[in-house]
């Protein structure tokens, strides 16, 4: 054991207590993540069977369980000797590290913002048949997730279409049509 300690500067007491911190907080992220899960899937099925869309629970459910990685892992980090020095390097290169990840990935973030906002205030939801006019295709949403929408045409093809052109080119509902939406909104 004296090796370890000249090794590394640690007491066995110290690794012990350390595997056991970290051993502690994948135990917990593991009962939260399961707790989580069982929750979404609750309020989905609820959801559901009072016919509401339930593609916005998807998105939150992901972040949820994001933000449980983070804080599980960072609390596991913490008890394991020299790493506060670490994570303070971490914390600080993380903001120029969300600005190059943004920069590059522009696009595919800007496919999950439209889609969270197609989620959000719902020009169309999943089953209804829509007219996609930039290019004139009509078809059945079948999905609408992070980074595309997808539809089913009556060729029985499923065209996958980014979030942010849904969002920024013009759609026709057809759905709304027939249920009337359109005419209450005149």
């Amino acid at each position: 054991m004296e090796a370890l300690y000249n090794l590394f500067g640690v007491t066995s007491h110290q690794v012990a207590r350390t595997v056991l911190a970290v051993f502690v907080a994948l135990i917990i992220l593991f009962i939260l993540l399961r707790v989580v899960n069982m929750l979404f899937r609750r309020t989905e099925q609820r959801l559901l069977a009072r016919g509401r869309d339930t593609g916005f629970l998807r998105y939150l459910r992901y972040g949820v369980k994001g933000a449980l990685y983070v804080i599980c892992i960072a609390g596991a980090l913490q008890n394991v000797p020299g790493m506060d020095a670490v994570l303070t390097g971490i914390l600080a290169g993380s903001g120029i590290l969300a600005v190059v990840v943004g920069l590059a990935s522009q696009q595919a973030l800007g496919n999950v913002v439209s889609g969270a906002l197609l989620l959000l205030f719902r020009p169309f939801k999943v089953g209804d048949t829509i007219r996609y006019l930039a290019v004139d295709i009509t078809g059945v949403v079948e999905e609408i997730g992070f980074r595309h929408t997808t539809i089913r045409t009556g060729e029985c093809k499923l065209l996958l279409i980014p979030n942010s052109l849904m969002n920024s080119n013009v759609v026709e509902n057809l759905s709304a049509e027939e249920r009337g939406e359109a005419k209450d909104e005149q």
